[in-house]
């Protein structure tokens, strides 16, 4: 059923802090125009971080004459497709999708996106899986047999769990696969109407918390070192990365929990104005304390991690910021 792509301090209470970011803001009249960033959806990290973004940004709209907005989407991919298509000026998507869309692979097969354009490398993303305590899932292998969602054919989400399927030895014919989008995946995991679910996501999550709170026990599933190793050296793109626990009180083990991990990019097309980009990384980088602590999937970030975008060429705008800034060539 597969079809395998080559990989080439906050004060408030989590839960708030998550909801608060995740909600849509109050339509409001701006004497500013708007530009909007595709940003996955609501109970997800791009979204938070888009959100991060325009609220930085859109303190100085008044002085810059025009404003940013956050747009929710179905995901990475959808959100290249929003920016090629012109219908957002700024996407939020993992390197590998954008990789994707640059090789014209995947769901851009034989249809190259060469006009993409990098603007800041953001958060963590890690491959999590998430499964109920009940079904005696302690590893990937453990899967067979199980019932397993793995998000909608075409999403990041259906690759990844295709590839571990395919290199982990568990043949995908003994599991039973179900294809919801893995942002409603939580509700059927609770229902007892899956066991399991694959979700690339930056943590803390809106998902992840609402299912590791319910009456049905989770817990989050570790890749072996091997698995991990193969992946990762297949696409250097991916990385070694731990899955937190700690975001998520509710589950059955606490505990270094090894994966994956991905970058997110916001990114934008080849003609956007350059002083536009520009001062769109300048706010974030000159207020770069400021833009961590809006929400906890931010912490980590470093100003050279900022700078760091290797999968598609950076933005003129961008580029000129990061070189002023001393953060890159």
């Amino acid at each position: 059923m597969f079809r395998i792509y080559h990989f080439m301090p906050v004060t408030l209470p989590l839960a708030a802090v998550i909801l608060l970011l995740a909600a849509p803001a109050t339509l409001t009249a701006f004497p500013q125009p708007s530009i909007s960033i595709s940003s996955g959806n609501t109970t997800g990290a791009n979204y938070a971080a888009s959100s991060a973004i325009a609220k930085i940004f859109n303190r100085k709209s008044a002085d810059y004459g025009i404003r940013i907005a956050t747009v929710s989407s179905q995901g990475s991919v959808a959100d290249v497709n929003s920016v090629v298509d012109g219908k957002t000026a700024f996407g939020i998507a993992q390197t590998v999708t954008l990789q994707h869309a640059t090789q014209g692979i995947g769901p851009w097969e034989g249809k190259k996106q060469g006009g993409l354009r990098a603007v800041i490398s953001l958060h963590l993303e890690t491959i999590t899986i998430i499964a109920s305590a009940d079904r005696k899932i302690k590893q990937f292998s453990d899967l067979k047999g199980k019932r397993v969602n793995i998000g909608m054919p075409g999403s990041i989400d259906y690759e990844y769990s295709a590839s571990l399927f395919a290199l982990s030895g568990v043949d995908p014919s003994e599991v039973t696969f179900s294809e919801h989008p893995v942002a409603l995946a939580s509700e059927f995991l609770q229902k007892n109407e899956i066991d399991a679910y694959i979700y690339t996501v930056g943590h803390p999550n809106l998902s992840v918390l609402e299912v590791s709170s319910g009456k049905r026990k989770m817990l989050l599933i570790p890749l072996d070192k091997p698995l991990i190793e193969q992946i990762t050296t297949i696409n250097p793109l991916l990385f070694p990365a731990d899955a937190p626990t700690n975001f998520y009180p509710g589950l059955e083990y606490q505990g270094v929990v090894p994966t994956i991990g991905v970058r997110a990019v916001l990114f934008t097309r080849d003609d956007m104005a350059e002083e536009t980009v520009y001062r769109l990384v300048k706010e974030i980088m000159t207020n770069f304390n400021l833009f961590r602590r809006q929400h906890p999937v931010l912490n980590d970030l470093t100003p050279r991690e900022a700078g760091s975008v290797t999968v598609i060429p950076l933005h003129p705008g961008a580029a000129r910021y990061f070189r002023e800034a001393g953060l890159a060539s």
